[in-house]
């Protein structure tokens, strides 16, 4: 399994102190490292060459980042666990070909999640 090279430690956001009702000013950091991972705003509608960023957006995407290092270390277990299942069920010989078939699209985008997070694409 390869390793991330990135910022390690959990990752979590909070509102940055420019947030308000209107605006949401993310910062998100890792909890062993001082440096800033990413910083989101959502973009209001009052700036006028700017495409809207809704604030509930902004918050959504701020958690997706911030899951990221789990999401890839549950998906690398889990490609690995499925490998594992299909050595031990040696899938490939199955009878019924269509449920190999039907594994095989999520092979193939767990390996390209995960090679697109550790910048291997």
């Amino acid at each position: 399994m390869n390793e991330f090279k990135g910022t390690l430690g959990k990752w979590s956001f909070s509102h940055g102190s420019a947030s308000d009702d209107n605006v949401a000013c993310i910062e998100i950091n890792s909890s062993e490292s001082l440096h800033e991972i990413a910083y989101l705003q959502s973009t209001p509608a009052s700036i006028g060459k700017y495409e809207q960023t809704s604030f509930d957006k902004t918050i959504a995407n701020a958690h997706l980042i911030a899951a990221a290092p789990d999401l890839l270390e549950a998906l690398q277990l889990a490609l690995n666990a499925m490998n594992e299942m299909g050595d031990i069920l040696n899938f490939h010989d199955l009878a019924e070909q269509s449920k190999v078939d039907e594994l095989t699209p999520a092979f193939e985008k767990s390996r390209a999640a995960i090679s697109k997070a550790l910048g291997e694409h």
